[in-house]
């Protein structure tokens, strides 16, 4: 239990009762606003490891991740308190195309509480749920964050976010089961594969209780609850690394190599902007 003592302590949740949708909800909002999104390790050159003690040790450095980080931690959480939970994986459709195919590369979980079968999800970046939701095609459900939806196809279910007062999607999945080789293998193309936007892009996202603090790149951005977006352009590298330290919690400055792959991504963002 040494690893979920230092995990609950990570994430300032106790658990006490039985595993309800109410403890389900507190430990979903918990790690969200307590663990940053962020990809700096494949950004600069680095290898993401998906084992629970790599993953635990590297958040318990200031550090953040991406979806399978987030979710196999979260998963091996609600697994130990006694919840059924089911991995899957989704074909990302935020800001896609309707006619490209995308890969099968976000992880995503199933989860069983109070009898009924939800959706839970810590890792989606500036989208991320901070609240489960029930597997209910076509209703519009409240999180702390936003309202979102489900949508069922032949394919399966498409998860849509309302945003400006439209439905914008973000993944589609099905509930076949997924395994850690599944997962292996999606991470190895996330972290290393070419066409991967997180080996060139900056993403880092802080959710926090009035909205989420977001980096894309050399633009950090605040999307706020209840106001429009405010938005501010960084212009050095250690711009860059102030802002994560500050309002990420992010100790960016000791991931090898970052600050050499931070200049090129300056230099390309300045050049592109001429």
């Amino acid at each position: 239990m040494s690893d979920l003592t230092a995990y609950f302590d990570l994430v300032g949740y106790r658990h006490q009762g039985r595993p309800d949708l109410a403890a389900l909800r507190a430990l979903h909002l918990r790690h969200t606003h307590s663990i940053p999104f962020e990809n700096l390790s494949p950004l600069a050159g680095l290898p993401v490891k998906l084992d629970i003690p790599s993953i635990l040790e590297k958040f318990s450095r200031q550090r953040g991740g991406y979806c399978y980080e987030h979710n196999l931690l979260f998963q091996h959480a609600l697994d130990a308190l006694g919840f059924n939970t089911t991995a899957l994986l989704a074909r990302v459709r935020m800001n896609v195309p309707a006619d490209v195919v995308t890969p099968r590369s976000h992880m995503l979980l199933l989860v069983e509480a109070d009898g009924e079968q939800w959706i839970a999800d810590t890792g989606f970046g500036r989208m991320t749920l901070t609240s489960p939701i029930r597997l209910e095609p076509g209703a519009a459900q409240s999180t702390p964050h936003g309202r979102y939806r489900l949508i069922k196809d032949d394919e399966g279910y498409r998860l849509e976010a309302e945003t400006a007062g439209s439905w914008e999607p973000l993944y589609a999945f099905d509930l076949r089961r997924c395994y850690p080789p599944d997962f292996e293998m999606s991470n190895w193309y996330v972290s290393t594969h070419p066409a991967s936007h997180f080996v060139h892009d900056l993403v880092a996202v802080r959710t926090v209780a009035g909205g989420r603090h977001v980096i894309y790149n050399t633009r950090y951005s605040f999307y706020g609850l209840d106001a429009p977006p405010v938005s501010v352009q960084l212009q050095t590298v250690d711009e860059i690394l102030d802002m994560l330290r500050s309002e990420f919690g992010i100790a960016a400055h000791e991931v090898a190599g970052i600050q050499d792959r931070l200049a090129r991504l300056v230099s390309r963002v300045s050049s592109a902007g001429r």
